[in-house]
């Protein structure tokens, strides 16, 4: 682990905190807009898949199902920054419950995920890093599979229920957090192993139809997209060069809510989601890269790795960046 005592900093050299102010306010209308929106189109795709069932349309509509599921990261994300409701127990209420369909234990995600933009494209620090440095396609594939995903979560609850944390991990919780982190982890597991047993007693394939599977094709979709945040940026504590914005079309910017904006949600994290376009409209000349599409985003990184210079934006050396 690196001990340079360095943070992510960047924020106050694009806009100044007393101007930053202006986009901080939360309100509880525009999560609940959102919210609503993202399980309407939750229930439609769940709908196509009772349509679907006994037909080969079932293959297309489990994988838009999961494709809409996966992107519940994006609310379980944001309450982890208490930013999109105003009021305390609507944000934690909505993210225990989008945490336990999405499968990650709250406190112990809340804690990484600031650890991560802490020390963001920093190594060794950041737990957050995507791909290991001088990364191969195999790499890039593993990752996109949601593999290294399912196997780091998966862990992370058996260690819980048993009272451990993982060495690598432990840098980033206070002693004070554990037994919430262990008590959490316990309490998702037991309502897991209940839907289970429940789903086996009556012989309903409910659960395994509507959310295990479609959580398990789905998945991959949302490392694909993760990708672009800060592949081929650069690797130090600057978050004006080291966090990607990526252009995106308005259905997506409001199903992942408004998380394209990647680099100013670095750089200004107390911006409820809402506030991130806007934001950019002010910002966005302050940083680099911003990415004109992920499929164009993607292309650059697997270039890059077939060159086997790794996944590091490193515009001052040349020939890096064509």
């Amino acid at each position: 682990m690196s001990q340079t005592g360095e943070i992510a900093f960047g924020g106050d050299l694009v806009i100044d905190r007393k101007d930053q102010r202006a986009y901080m306010a939360r309100t509880n209308r525009q999560g609940l807009i959102y919210l609503a929106g993202h399980f309407s189109a939750l229930g439609a795709t769940g709908y196509l898949v009772y349509l679907s069932i006994g037909t080969g349309w079932i293959v297309p509509a489990v994988l838009a199902h999961g494709f809409v599921m996966a992107f519940l990261f994006a609310p379980a994300h944001e309450c982890s920054h208490r930013t999109p409701f105003r009021t305390r127990w609507l944000n934690e209420t909505v993210y225990w419950v989008i945490a336990f369909i999405y499968g990650v234990p709250p406190t112990f995600f809340r804690y990484s995920h600031a650890t991560h933009h802490t020390y963001t494209q920093m190594r060794g620090r950041d737990p957050d890093m995507v791909l290991p440095l001088q990364s191969t396609i195999w790499d890039y594939v593993h990752y996109v599979s949601a593999l290294p995903f399912w196997r780091r979560n998966i862990m992370w609850f058996v260690r819980q229920i048993f009272g451990f944390i993982d060495p690598s991990e432990r840098y980033f919780l206070p002693d004070a957090a554990l037994p919430r982190v262990y008590w959490e982890a316990r309490l998702f597991v037991a309502l897991y192993a209940a839907i289970a047993m429940l789903a086996l007693y009556t012989g309903s394939i409910v659960p395994l139809v509507y959310w295990i599977i479609p959580r398990l094709v789905g998945e991959p979709f949302m490392r694909w997209i993760r990708i672009a945040e800060h592949c081929e940026c650069a690797e130090g504590p600057d978050l004006r060069e080291n966090t990607r914005t990526t252009k995106a079309p308005a259905w997506l910017n409001f199903l992942f809510w408004n998380m394209p904006y990647h680099a100013e949600h670095h750089l200004c994290p107390k911006v409820p989601f809402h506030a991130l376009p806007r934001l950019h409209a002010a910002i966005g000349d302050k940083v680099h890269p911003i990415g004109e599409g992920y499929f164009k985003i993607h292309g650059e990184v697997l270039r890059q790795i077939a060159r086997r210079r790794g996944v590091t934006w490193a515009p001052e050396t040349p020939g890096a960046a064509e």
